[in-house]
């Protein structure tokens, strides 16, 4: 009878060791999860004395670090993106302000009467002016938002790029002649390459018209085509007022304008639209130009 209530004892004594070891281990399990989580709510990594462990708490640490990262990079690449569209905007108020200043202006004088037939002829093309520039940089940017959107996929396909150069230059050519500003192609074998016409037709006129625009009356430019061994350069030259150095990398981002280009007309939405549309096809700009010595720019289609 004795050894049977001190087997029962031991029994019991066992049984309560037994449920106040798992009670503790139980407790540090909770505790252990409730400091992961503490971290993962705010912000930060596992503590690495939980992630040393090799138990079911370590794989919970390195899952709750994963999650961690991951939120921490979403929250980067959100707030960078409001950056980006915060700054697209300013921007963009920014070009269109002139304009349309322009155009309330010219319409409220036009408006008040008592203007000559001259004066009033002369207002009109001056809001016909800043109209094309607020629709030229609506039309550009409705293009690169949906470029940039993967709204729009480029398709390229196998095509000769002389069709390509030539639709181009006919789209600039009008205002050459009316500058006499020569527009001269060196004489190539046409290259069937893999390109999207339309969209390419649009980056070579972006180039295209700013040589136009900044090359003095009576100006030439210069159009060769040289056969690489992985892509085909498409050179296009001209002698007008130049780019300094400095300014080679930052005239290919959106809005920029030179500093000796500020008198001209433009909104700085062309090369950054040409530079899209051809990494869009796996090709790339370059440029190479020195003020007064006119500039050079190289487009590189692959082969």
């Amino acid at each position: 009878m004795i050894w049977a209530f001190i087997a029962l004892a031991a029994t019991i004594a066992i049984c309560t060791a037994v449920i106040l070891i798992w009670r503790w281990r139980v407790t540090k399990i909770v505790d252990s999860v409730d400091q992961v989580l503490e971290r993962v709510l705010a912000g930060e990594l596992a503590p690495p004395g939980v992630t040393n462990s090799e138990d079911r708490i370590s794989s919970l640490a390195h899952k709750a670090n994963r999650i961690t990262s991951m939120l921490i990079e979403e929250a980067a690449a959100a707030k960078t993106e409001k950056m980006t569209v915060q700054g697209f905007i300013s921007d963009m108020s920014h070009q269109m302000k002139t304009p349309l200043a322009g155009i309330a202006m010219y319409t409220e004088l036009l408006l008040e009467g008592n203007l000559t037939a001259e004066d009033s002829q002369e207002f009109l093309s001056r809001v016909k002016i800043s109209a094309d520039k607020l629709q030229w940089m609506t039309d550009s940017l409705i293009k690169l938002s949906r470029l940039e959107a993967g709204a729009i996929a480029l398709v390229p396909m196998l095509a000769g790029v002389r069709q390509t150069i030539s639709e181009a230059i006919t789209l600039v050519l009008a205002e050459a002649d009316r500058r006499n500003i020569k527009i001269e192609v060196a004489k190539f074998e046409d290259v069937q390459l893999h390109h999207d016409r339309k969209w390419t037709v649009e980056a070579l006129v972006n180039i295209l018209d700013n040589a136009v625009k900044y090359s003095k009356d009576g100006g030439e430019i210069a159009i060769r085509v040289e056969a690489l061994q992985q892509y085909t350069k498409i050179i296009i030259a001209d002698n007008g007022i130049g780019i300094p150095k400095s300014e080679w990398n930052k005239i290919f981002t959106r809005f920029y304008r030179g500093k000796n280009v500020k008198d001209k007309e433009g909104v700085g939405l062309g090369l950054y639209l040409a530079r899209v549309i051809m990494e869009s096809q796996d090709g790339y700009v370059l440029v190479d130009s020195a003020p007064g010595q006119g500039s050079t720019f190289s487009l590189f289609l692959r082969s």
